[in-house]
């Protein structure tokens, strides 16, 4: 595998961790060469000065390479510098150097300190720097092992929105990078805390954005309960959720979302529907969609819009939802 030239840097600094401290070359006169360990604390001074006034490339090198080096390195100075650090930014790349780890090593509990600062820090800046220290590793998963003390259907009604926020890209880029939306644990704990936020354009977001391929039964049920909520922009997202559960919840769910086009007075909800029932169905869709023309005049643009992008025999739902869009303008 080809890898860039700051990236043998980066693997080069690291790599001192493993070396021993004198090296001398066989069959030659030269003097023993000697060799630095690569000092924690100088790593974190420069992590601290890229922070601070480094160009956008020198701070990704530099975290990248205190991820790298803390995959070898004691935890102990790692973990007791999450601990103790004040600086947000700081705190988030020792955060990252600290959930790989965890994730190389297979032991979940060194994440127990990030975990306590992301629920427990009275600073709102640092909760939210801890909660994205973990983003991109399977965090879900470390969460469980570490016995669900700490959750994102907790972290998610965390009274600051940055925290909230982090949370939210947490799990959509756990499901979308990681997992590649084929992760049952992370779509089930992104409907979880989407009901549990109190912040609806939080949950709205992890409702569409977040996959629903994997939900089991009661989650799917959960979703089709939403669909009762007083908020509209709730009803919508979860009628858009609802588009992608897995098969065996597809009966129930189009006469929800039947029910719910039929009853809900708000076009916007009307307008979800629709593509719930769109992408449930894909091909088999359009004999329902035309059941629904007239229910709601001013919505049969949208029925047309449907039925003329479906005819097209596209396979592909976002290729599906483009052409859909084409169409509407």
């Amino acid at each position: 595998m080809n890898r860039s030239p700051r990236w043998r840097v980066a693997l080069l600094a690291s790599a001192a961790w493993l070396l021993p401290l004198t090296a001398s070359a066989a069959g030659s006169n030269e003097p023993p060469i000697s060799q630095t360990a690569c000092s924690f604390t100088g790593m974190l001074d420069e992590l601290r000065t890229a922070m601070k006034s480094g160009s956008p490339a020198y701070r990704k090198y530099v975290k990248a390479r205190l991820k790298l080096a803390g995959r070898v390195m004691p935890a102990d100075e790692l973990l007791a510098a999450v601990q103790q650090e004040r600086d947000a930014d700081v705190l988030e790349a020792l955060g990252a150097a600290v959930a790989d780890k965890a994730s190389f090593s297979e032991d979940a509990s060194l994440l127990q300190p990030l975990l306590a600062r992301a629920a427990g820090d009275s600073d709102p800046a640092l909760r939210a720097a801890a909660v994205r220290g973990m983003k991109g590793t399977g965090s879900v998963d470390a969460m469980g092992k570490n016995g669900n003390v700490v959750t994102y259907e907790q972290l998610i009604r965390d009274s600051a929105p940055e925290v909230r926020q982090a949370v939210v890209e947490n799990l959509v880029h756990e499901n979308a990078k990681v997992y590649f939306g084929h992760d049952k644990a992370v779509s089930e704990t992104a409907v979880a805390a989407a009901l549990a936020s109190k912040d609806p354009e939080a949950a709205t977001k992890l409702l569409t954005e977040v996959s629903m391929e994997q939900v089991g039964h009661d989650t799917a049920e959960k979703l089709r309960g939403n669909l009762r909520t007083e908020h509209p922009g709730l009803r919508a997202a979860s009628a858009t959720a609802l588009g992608g559960v897995p098969s065996e919840e597809a009966a129930s769910t189009r006469r929800s979302l039947v029910d719910l086009y039929r009853n809900d007075k708000d076009p916007a909800v009307r307008k979800a529907a629709l593509q719930g029932l769109a992408r449930l169905g894909m091909g088999g869709a359009s004999t329902t969609l035309e059941s629904l023309r007239g229910v709601a005049p001013g919505m049969d643009a949208e029925i047309d819009a449907w039925q003329s992008a479906l005819k097209l025999g596209l396979q592909e739902w976002h290729l599906l939802l483009r052409e859909k869009e084409r169409i509407r303008k």
